[in-house]
């Protein structure tokens, strides 16, 4: 709500029945807010939805005012919008005898007045409307319409009294308000442009001797309630706008030129500077008001009162950090102002106005809803932070501050600075006010001080709050040195470390190293002399400051140095730029040095303090790395007998010590993408380089969610070291060397820079990019080499044990047995010692990577060469060597021997003689064949003693003296007739040996070769012999034709048999069809022959093969036992099955026999062809 809100609404005039509108007026009144109406605003600016409020007075002609609206609209409140009449009328013969006679002198009286608008209102009883008489032609309203309505007809309106409560009354009245928003929005519209028109005139004549600013800002205030009233809070603000804008520019003209005179009024000297108050509605800003009326202010209170105004309306539209946000430029502005106009005010007045000001606004938007974005929490921080130093300085005024003394001047500034610090008289503020604080501030050291460090709280969590670090830790700063003062160093340590962790983050080297002194400083006060010991170190090493302090601080160093043990980092005082490993080139592996070696490194140190560092040692860790993949190797690039980090500039040594530190070589690219732009007819116009993440890259670094960098550094276990002692590091480019020995193998990565001195070890992480030194230990290694092609079962063959040393030196002999597996002889050549499967030999003493050979001859058996699959055997030589520590002391080595050839054996059948054939296969290429001679066939002599076997001998059917060559391409053949063997059904088992002597071609000496086999089934016991014949009636077997296919069995023993056999015909079904069935059984028993004819049919002509038949053993099925409860799986064995013979127990006379078929005749008549049978 504005300050007068009651005279800025528009005033509308009543006229003609007033006991009438008394009833009507507060339903009138309650009724226009209600609802929006639409404003069309003139000049093209864009409509706006209002709520309209109005006052209701009687009209009346005052000839004073009428004089004034004469010479133009000089004042907006309480001015008369809309003429309003009420009667109330039933019929047309009143209305032309009084009612009538009225309006129309009302009319006369309004013509004279310079707002015109005006409204007939006609209130009609709904009782005469429901009258029986017949309804007249024309209505009272109609009547007044054509007296005084003309072309604006609207204006008469006509509406039911509210008061009886019915719906159409209801509805009338809706409507009556509606129009009485429309009309009563036109009115004000036109007023409100000619008021606007005045405030223009009045704007243009600002250059008029007789111009006042202050009339000009009341009469232009007028315009902002209007806004205001009608909700348009924005306009209301931009009229405010305008008037600090147009004050602002008279100030700064007068600072170039003449003020006018209405400005030296604003230059006298403030008596009040309790801030501004915030409240619209306190008599504090009602009698700045008045004295802006009076031309009694001063620029304080102007400007008081201005930015209340505005804070009011933001307020109202619910901008909280707009108010902070332009508080601070109104406070900054102000002082300038101050100083322009050249205003004396009293010593302390200016600060304690902007802190209550800074406190009243916080107070208010706090307390707002809406206040908690980003934005706002840093203008509330800026004013935390303002009211913060303005405190500061009231205290250093009036002998507050700590340690200050306090005297008769500044109890006289404590008491003029109270005497002009009111309160505003707001009952509704929250105690204690700002200016109670302030108060209670100034009255005591100890009050001050708890205000103070309640400010700066507020304003560092505010700062942090919003992400604003930067601003904290300097707020921090500020509290260090006001605890410094309090005698409580040791409270401002975290802060300074504080604010030296963020300049470490930022590389600010200035204020770090004066954050530095500050912190070497508190440290010597509260004698933390570990810590004051690394301060001092950063001081000494800082190059920009000069040499006196500089050694002063490096004497502290050295001298703390003998006292107190202490890591430092020490990257900016002794820096490790440049690394040089020196590998070993001849090894295959890039980067590598050979294990138990020495490893040396040439390093580039770089002192920065002012004097020389005696070190006892200086180390470069080394770290081991399980994957060597995960870590980084050095590019090829660089070189494989160097590797270097950064260069060295001896020139400019201090740019490179905060330079190259924070930015080592590194994988890590910005990402540029190129871009093309093309013209209308797509040529090339422009090429761009665009990186993608700009914002990323370039971005403030926000640094509350990093982890704090600390002031000291932590130094790893480490195992291995490259490290020299007794140095002596002097100021500048230092060049050492260091080594170590690799004795353990593996990939390493260059760690921390450590150089001890005294009792303190300077330490710095090594930055370049993931040095790697690979220790290489080539393990000793015992290997097997063939001299030949693949190594063949039964001969000698000759390999070689190559025994490589690697990276280990044996100084002494080293005793090496060798055993082998089952099957396989080692031997040593040129001996004459007998092979065996164990084996001793002495090495020589050998050098490091030396190879030595022993030849070796193996001999592996020939047991494996009887199975056709089996082709070699993987036999295993295991050499023990306990002599070596880092090898496993058992190492089998796999040797593949192949068999030379392979042996089967076969029995064949000629009737009733058998003959065995042995067939021996070569395996290996004609260039290592094998010769073979004296074939034999043994029995054992059990077999001779069994009286059934006695006769039995070998009837050898091979040559003599007879020497064959096998190999692959060649294969041989034996072959032995059993002779003498006896006719039965049951034959014995033989077991027979084959004998043969063979040599590989080339060699000298024979070595006998045996063979095991079972000879079963040698007796024959059946014949089977098959006949085709034509059916009668043919001589010939054609095509096509039906014949006779006999098959005859016969018992080769003669004796009778009961046992049933089974015979299969098994015809080739493109040669033969065999009609009806093609299997049956039969029994031999009583006879020695069983013939059985079958019906088949050849299906094409020429020589076709007989089909084959098949003879089995058949064996029926059991009897099914009587028990009803056996199980379904004995059912299964009652089934009947076949038995076959075996290969040399059926001979059938006609395999491989032929018949000659002939076609099928012709139409030409039969050709007769002789049957032949082959």
């Amino acid at each position: 709500m504005c300050i007068m809100s009651t005279t800025t609404q528009p005033v509308i005039t009543y006229s003609g029945d007033t006991q009438l509108f008394s009833t009507l007026e507060s339903a009138t009144v309650q009724g226009l807010p209600q609802e929006t109406v639409e404003w069309k605003r003139s000049y093209g600016r864009p409509p706006r939805a209002v709520t309209l409020s109005a006052s209701f007075q009687p009209f009346k002609i005052d000839n004073d005012s009428f004089k004034e609206q004469s010479k133009g609209l000089k004042k907006l409140s309480g001015a008369e919008v809309l003429h309003t009449y009420w009667v109330e009328c039933q019929d047309i013969d009143t209305y032309k005898a009084n009612v009538r006679e009225s309006i129309q002198t009302w009319f006369t009286q309004i013509k004279q007045v310079e707002c015109s608008d005006w409204l007939i209102i006609l209130v009609e009883n709904s009782d005469s409307k429901k009258s029986k008489q017949i309804l007249p032609r024309t209505t009272v309203l109609d009547k007044v319409k054509n007296d005084f309505g003309g072309k604006t007809t609207e204006r008469c309106i006509a509406v039911i009294d509210p008061v009886k409560g019915e719906t159409k009354s209801s509805e009338s009245w809706q409507t009556f308000l509606f129009r009485l928003r429309q009309a009563l929005m036109a009115a004000f519209s036109r007023t409100l442009t000619k008021f606007e028109e005045t405030v223009r005139t009045q704007r243009e004549r600002r250059n008029e001797l007789n111009w006042n600013f202050c009339n000009y800002f009341l009469l232009q205030e007028e315009l902002a309630f209007a806004f205001e009233m009608l909700g348009l809070y924005d306009e209301a603000l931009v009229q405010y706008d305008e008037l600090d804008a147009l004050f602002t520019q008279f100030v700064l003209n007068s600072a170039v030129g003449d003020a006018p005179d209405w400005l030296l009024a604003f230059q006298a000297t403030p008596n009040n500077w309790s801030g501004v108050c915030l409240n619209p509605k306190t008599p504090f800003n009602m009698e700045l008001r008045q004295k802006i009326q009076n031309h009694t202010m001063s620029v304080i209170d102007f400007r008081n009162y201005l930015f209340a105004r505005q804070s009011a309306l933001l307020l109202i539209s619910s901008k909280p950090a707009e108010v902070a946000r332009r508080c601070l430029s109104y406070v900054q502005s102000y002082m300038y102002e101050l100083k322009l106009l050249n205003v004396n005010t009293v010593d302390g007045a200016i600060p304690t106005w902007i802190l209550l000001t800074c406190l009243q606004v916080l107070s208010t938007c706090q307390s707002h809803v809406g206040a908690t974005g980003n934005q706002s929490m840093e203008s509330f921080a800026l004013l935390w932070n303002m009211a913060k130093d303005k405190l500061y300085e009231l205290g250093r005024k009036c002998g507050l501050l700590p340690g200050a003394s306090v005297g008769s001047a500044e109890l006289h500034c404590v008491v003029t600075l109270s005497s002009g610090i009111t309160d505003f008289g707001d009952e509704s503020a929250v105690r204690p006010t700002p200016v109670d604080k302030l108060k209670e501030a100034l009255s005591s050291s100890q009050a001050f001080t708890r205000h103070y460090l309640e400010l700066s709280e507020l304003a560092m969590g505010t700062f942090k709050h919003c992400g604003r670090l930067r601003s904290a830790r300097l707020i921090g700063r500020d509290l260090s040195r006001f605890y410094l003062q309090l005698g409580q160093p040791q409270k401002s340590v975290s802060f300074l470390l504080d604010l030296l962790r963020g300049y470490q983050e930022e590389d600010w080297p200035l204020l770090r190293i004066d954050t530095h002194i500050e912190l070497a400083e508190v440290f010597q006060k509260i004698g933390d002399r570990v810590r004051f010991i690394e301060a001092s170190a950063n001081i000494a090493a800082y190059p920009a400051l000069n040499a006196e302090t500089r050694m002063k601080y490096f004497n502290h160093l050295l001298q703390s140095a003998q006292d107190e043990f202490r890591s430092i980092n020490c990257s900016s005082m002794m820096d490790l730029v440049d690394i040089r490993i020196h590998f070993d080139t001849s090894l295959e592996e890039p980067f590598s040095v050979l294990c138990d070696s020495i490893v040396r490194a040439e390093v580039q140190v770089v002192n920065h303090f002012p004097g020389p560092v005696n070190c006892s040692e200086v180390t470069v860790t080394v770290k081991a790395v399980k994957n060597a993949n995960d870590e980084g190797k050095p590019s090829k690039a660089a070189g494989k007998k160097s590797v270097t980090e950064k260069s060295i500039d001896t020139k400019g040594i201090e740019k490179s010590a905060l330079a190259t530190k924070a930015k080592t070589l590194s994988s890590d690219y910005i990402p540029i993408k190129e871009q093309l732009h093309l013209k209308q007819d797509g040529s090339l116009s422009s090429v761009a380089l665009v990186c993608p993440s700009a914002q990323q890259l370039l971005g403030r670094k926000v640094s509350h969610g990093l982890l704090p960098t600390e002031l000291s550094v932590i130094k790893e276990e480490y195992t291995h070291k490259l490290s020299v002692k007794d140095v002596n590091i002097v100021p500048g480019v230092n060049r050492l060397t260091l080594q170590m020995k690799a004795d353990h193998a593996g990939t390493y990565v260059l760690s921390q820079f450590v150089a001890c001195s005294q009792r303190l070890e300077f330490i710095q992480s090594v930055n370049c990019p993931k040095v790697s030194i690979t220790v290489v230990e080539v393990m000793p290694s015992v290997t097997f080499i063939k001299t030949r092609d693949d190594l063949l079962a039964g001969t000698d063959q000759e390999v070689e044990l190559v025994v490589r040393t690697g990276s280990t030196a044996f100084q002494n002999e080293k005793t090496l047995r060798l055993c082998s597996s089952r099957g396989l002889m080692i031997n040593l050549p040129k001996t004459d010692s007998l092979f065996q499967r164990e084996l001793d030999f002495v090495l020589p003493p050998m050098a490091a990577f030396e190879t030595v050979s022993h030849p070796l001859k193996i001999r592996a058996d020939l047991g494996f060469t009887a199975s056709k699959e089996a082709t070699f055997v993987e036999h295993k030589l295991s050499v023990h060597c306990p002599w070596l520590s880092k090898t496993p002391p058992l190492l089998d080595l796999p040797l593949n021997v192949y068999a030379p050839f392979t042996v089967q054996y076969k029995l064949h059948t000629a009737y009733t003689k058998k003959f065995v054939n042995i067939h021996v296969q070569g395996l290996t290429p004609s260039s290592r064949a094998f010769e073979f001679q004296n074939p034999n066939v043994l029995l054992p002599d059990a077999t001779y003693k069994n009286p059934a076997l006695s006769k039995l001998e070998w009837r050898n059917l091979n040559g003599s003296s007879q020497t064959l060559k096998i190999s692959q391409d060649q294969p041989a053949n034996y072959l032995w007739e059993l002779c003498g063997a006896p006719a039965q059904y049951d034959m014995p088992l033989l077991k027979a040996e084959f004998s043969v002597d063979y040599r590989l071609v080339g060699t000298t000496d024979w070595k006998i070769f045996s063979f095991n086999f079972d000879i079963v089934d040698y007796a024959t016991l059946f014949t089977v012999r098959s006949r085709v014949e034509p059916v009668k009636g043919n001589d010939f077997l054609r095509a096509g034709s039906l014949c006779h296919m006999t098959l005859t069995v016969s018992d080769v023993l003669q004796q009778a048999s009961s046992a049933a056999l089974m015979y299969e015909v098994l015809a080739d079904q493109a040669l033969w069809a065999v009609c009806g069935r093609t299997a049956g059984v039969f029994s031999m028993e009583g006879s020695s022959k069983h013939s059985v004819t079958l019906d088949v049919m050849p299906l094409v002509c020429g020589f076709l093969p007989l089909p084959a038949v098949r003879l089995s053993r058949y064996i029926p099925a059991e009897q099914k036992p009587k028990e009803t409860n056996r199980k379904a799986d004995l059912a299964a064995a009652t089934l009947p099955r076949l038995e076959p013979f075996g290969a040399g127990q059926v001979y059938n006379w006609s395999k491989a026999q032929q018949v000659h078929v002939l076609a099928a005749p012709s139409n030409n008549g039969p050709t007769s062809f002789d049957t032949s049978t082959s």
